[in-house]
């Protein structure tokens, strides 16, 4: 009776022990991995961001025929000749501005105060400029400043500059649309008021944008504005905090970017772009305070604990590992193509793999 007894707890014991193999084979086979990959990484977000602008508007002060001399969108030089009005005959307002500067001259010379020569000299100058408007029946414009010419505008060029990116608020950025107005044709008649063209100084544009997330974008971090498929390099040039939200504000790094004419865009902002190995966050796991995945040894197809370092950057769903520059200094960590537990639990991380 011993003896069957015996005989039938090493049966039971055989069975259980085959079962528990098939189990472990089974999990084996089931337990997914993934291999390490090598890929450039883009990351950016979309933004709806407000175009500002250092920019002036040329105004004519007389009436007459429009000549302009420079294209659209082309770089003019500070001083530069850039329009021409030709009138047919001289308003009014110029006869009486000559008639009282000649009084005013008469004035001061009769006094012969010797303390107003300076006035005096000023007064012949603005004299002898109207009388020769008068003479040639032309007045020419000049551009202020250095940049670059346009012939649209949107009446908002004094409310958005860079004296005022402080004053900046969500409402201003959500609200604000593309309204461009043209300026007056080549050739076409224009009156005191009218606007000639819009000078834009290139070297201060900038695209503001509400973001919610403060650690996202630091001051002088560079990243790459995509609008349109084109590429434009800018910097990080502040931030302001907003009750509860922020204004990010980037200054373009270039130059010839053709968002001249346009107060209102969505642009990709790409904040990262690198060379990596992404790591799912659901295969990491601590080990004695060290983060790491666990790794399928290709030797004996067991899982080894594995560290993570040279991490580049993280996100809410991945980790991402600098694998060259791992190898080029000799880190041990994990490499390109090592097979890594996907979702590592009790079980998995203990038992050699069938796939």
């Amino acid at each position: 009776m011993k003896k069957i007894k015996y005989s039938r707890i090493f049966i039971l014991g055989v069975l259980i022990y085959i079962l528990f193999r098939g189990l472990i084979f089974f999990i084996g086979l089931k337990t997914p991995v993934l291999t390490l990959k090598n890929h450039d990484y883009t990351m950016k977000i979309k933004v709806k961001a407000i175009v500002i602008r250092d920019e002036y508007l040329i105004k004519s002060d007389t009436s007459g025929t429009l000549f302009v001399l420079a294209d659209e969108n082309e770089k003019v030089q500070k001083l530069q000749r850039v329009a021409t009005i030709h009138s047919k005959y001289i308003d009014e307002s110029i006869n009486k501005q000559v008639y009282n500067l000649k009084e005013e001259i008469k004035n001061i010379q009769k006094d012969k105060n010797s303390l107003q020569s300076g006035i005096l000299s000023v007064k012949k100058e603005q004299l002898k400029i109207l009388e020769e408007k008068i003479k040639n029946n032309t007045t020419n414009y000049y551009s202020n400043i250095s940049g670059v010419i346009s012939y649209k505008y949107d009446n908002n060029e004094d409310k958005y500059n860079s004296d005022s990116l402080s004053n900046l608020t969500k409402e201003d950025i959500e609200k604000s649309t593309n309204n461009y107005i043209s300026t007056k044709n080549n050739n076409t008649k224009i009156k005191p008021g009218d606007v000639i063209a819009r000078v834009i100084n290139d070297n201060q544009i900038y695209i503001a944008f509400v973001s919610e997330d403060n650690k996202l974008f630091n001051q002088g971090d560079n990243v790459k504005i995509e609008n349109k498929k084109v590429l434009i390099n800018g910097e990080i040039y502040t931030k302001y905090k907003k009750n509860d939200y922020f204004i990010t504000v980037v200054k373009i790094t270039q130059q010839n970017i053709g968002i001249y004419d346009t107060r209102q865009e969505e642009f990709d902002i790409i904040y990262r772009q690198m060379e990596a190995i992404r790591i799912p966050k659901e295969s990491i796991v601590k080990n004695h305070n060290k983060k790491g995945v666990y790794v399928i040894n290709e030797e004996n197809d067991r899982p080894e604990f594995v560290e993570l370092k040279g991490i580049s950057f993280e996100d809410n769903d991945y980790i991402y590992v600098d694998f060259r520059s791992n190898k080029n200094s000799g880190v041990d960590t994990v490499k390109l193509h090592d097979r890594i537990i996907l979702k590592p639990n009790f079980i998995n991380k203990r038992i050699a793999k069938t796939n």
